[in-house]
């Protein structure tokens, strides 16, 4: 199974503080199957210094795994592997002549498991190879880590410790579709009875909720639902690697906060994931007061136009047609591509929500909305878009954010500029204006708007897209967009955010970050208390730089009393 060659928690040291050895945490990176396509573990072995490869696979059957490794002080290592099915583990040195093999009885820390193999051994400084792979091999694939350390005494250090019970219990966050998996190791102490604690929220009744765990050891999990229920199970059958994994399954599930405790079986440990999965919706729904914004045609190609994806009512009626994101990362695609890859969905409130989708090529993509009803009758709309760049090189990304909205559900209206916003408005028949303001709060490069399709039709091509910075007025079926271009550095993130006023004298401003309308002492204590912080999406990240600092301070202070009456 090819899997993503990261660092576990970007490098991140254990350190054993008793032992005062250090492990180093790796993840499997395929291709790795002959001596000499190994993976390589960049950080040295020493007398106080080895690694762990905490998440690794033998698939499909008969693959075998070499990972190459560099001591750099001679003496006693020990070379482990943790699983519950029968591995067989090679040392080689740095010619490939076999130095030790073992195949049963060698790993001590799992005396219940007899098949999992190890071996101790003096090394002199040089370069090893370790193979791990299944017998017999015509049989077998299987979930394992792989463990070096100095000495005999597994070094066992986990740092989000103490979390045992529940109220030291570790955080996952809100959910209301999409799935949890833990992306640091996990660890429970061999032979001991170590509980690792979690909390999460439920934003959405009715859901089908799944936790589990992802391993190769023996678990055993509880859950304390919000209605007070103890739910527990130990072996379950959703994983084929691993019988020993555990699941529940909770139908129509109450929202509110959950704990999931997870310990081992008798006589096991070792590392594992915990994932906490709820089904992804078709449709999302905002509400505030009479004002209702539908958001439909969530996942699918990135190349698909997303037709009649949007409605926003007002007082019973319809306004909007289409909505929608687009990106092209230079030097790597030759058209725009829309969201596809929907992973995860949170809820915030009724009137709030966020998308996140993970795009090939390690990008991702998080659309924030948030629907608000005004003082005077109207309702506002925030369009976020959060862009980030998981890859190890600097990359340009171009963003477009695409409108077609309908006023009264008729396609032929006004559009003009109204100091820095677009105005768009339908006057019906005997009837007051209809007006939807938008307004880019974050600078774009280039905007442009026509009648429909000629807009969308650019989108949805095959060529690469630069927005013309056209004209108004324009008296037609509008459709309007907006492009912004970020260069992000490795891991670097940035957020774009769209402001749209229907029927309402509602002036945004970037400064507001409760979006209630004024510039305030609220908004001002929200950065000073967040000052630091990294924000992703955070309306207190005013420049989308993805950190609360003085900028955004000072941006706060500039416009103190704006809106305000």
């Amino acid at each position: 199974m090819r899997k993503v060659a990261l660092v576990a928690g970007m490098g991140t040291i254990f350190a054993c503080a008793s032992a005062q050895v250090q492990m180093q945490a790796y993840l499997e990176q395929e291709p790795n199957n002959s001596f000499s396509n190994p993976q390589i573990i960049v950080s040295p072995v020493s007398r106080s210094q080895g690694f762990v490869v905490w998440e690794a696979m033998l698939d499909p059957v008969r693959d075998r795994d070499f990972y190459r490794f560099q001591v750099v002080q001679a003496g006693t290592y020990s070379i482990r592997v943790d699983t519950n099915l029968d591995a067989v583990l090679r040392l080689y040195d740095a010619q490939g002549n076999v130095i030790a093999e073992n195949d049963n009885f060698g790993n001590p820390d799992l005396p219940i498991a007899p098949l999992a193999p190890g071996l101790t051994h003096t090394l002199e400084v040089g370069v090893y190879v370790v193979e791990v792979f299944y017998y017999p091999r015509v049989l077998g694939r299987a979930r394992y880590a792989l463990r070096v350390f100095p000495g005999t005494t597994a070094p066992d250090y986990d740092p989000t410790e103490p979390n045992d019970t529940p109220e030291q219990a570790i955080y996952l966050g809100r959910l209301a579709g999409g799935e949890f998996i833990t992306q640091d190791y996990r660890f429970l102490g061999y032979g001991t009875n170590d509980i690792d604690a979690y909390r999460f929220e439920l934003d959405t009744t009715g859901l089908t909720l799944t936790i589990r765990t992802q391993t190769y050891t023996d678990t055993v999990i509880r859950v304390l639902t919000p209605d007070g229920r103890v739910l527990e199970n130990d072996d379950s059958d959703w994983d084929v690697f691993n019988p020993a994994a555990s699941q529940i399954q909770i139908n129509l599930a109450p929202r509110g906060t959950y704990y999931v405790l997870v310990r081992a079986g008798i006589g096991w440990g070792g590392y594992y994931r915990l994932r906490v999965s709820a089904p992804l919706p078709d449709e999302v729904v905002l509400r505030d007061g009479d004002a209702e914004f539908r958001l439909r045609d969530l996942s699918g190609s990135p190349l698909r136009n997303p037709i009649n994806n949007a409605d926003w009512a007002q007082g019973g009626t319809d306004h909007f047609y289409q909505i929608g994101w687009w990106y092209r990362v230079e030097g790597e695609h030759s058209r725009e591509l829309t969201l596809s890859e929907f992973r995860f969905f949170e809820q915030h409130r009724p009137n709030r929500a966020t998308l996140t989708y993970l795009e090939p090529n390690g990008i991702v993509l998080a659309t924030h909305y948030e629907l608000r009803r005004t003082r005077e009758g109207g309702s506002v709309l925030y369009a976020d878009l959060t862009v980030i760049n998981f890859q190890f090189q600097t990359r340009t990304f171009q963003l477009f954010h695409f409108a077609d909205p309908d006023l009264n559900g008729a396609t032929l209206n006004q559009a003009r500029w109204d100091d820095r916003r677009i105005l768009v408005q339908h006057t019906p028949s005997g009837s007051s204006p209809t007006r939807l303001w938008i307004a880019a709060l974050t600078p774009y490069t280039h905007w442009q708007v026509s009648q429909h399709p000629q807009l969308i039709d650019l989108l949805v091509d095959e060529a690469p897209t630069t927005l013309s910075d056209g004209s108004l007025p324009l008296d037609d079926d509008f459709t309007g967009a907006f492009q912004w271009t970020v260069t992000l550095a490795p891991f670097e993130f940035r957020t774009v955010r769209v402001h749209y006023a229907l029927n309402t004298a509602f002036v945004p401003s970037p400064a507001d970050i409760d979006r209630d309308g004024c510039v305030n002492d609220a908004d001002l204590l929200t950065i000073l208390y967040k000052f630091g912080a990294v924000a992703l999406g955070d309306p207190a990240d005013i420049n989308g730089d993805g950190i609360i600092n003085d900028g955004d301070l000072l941006e706060v202070l500039y416009q103190f009393g704006f809106g305000c009456q």
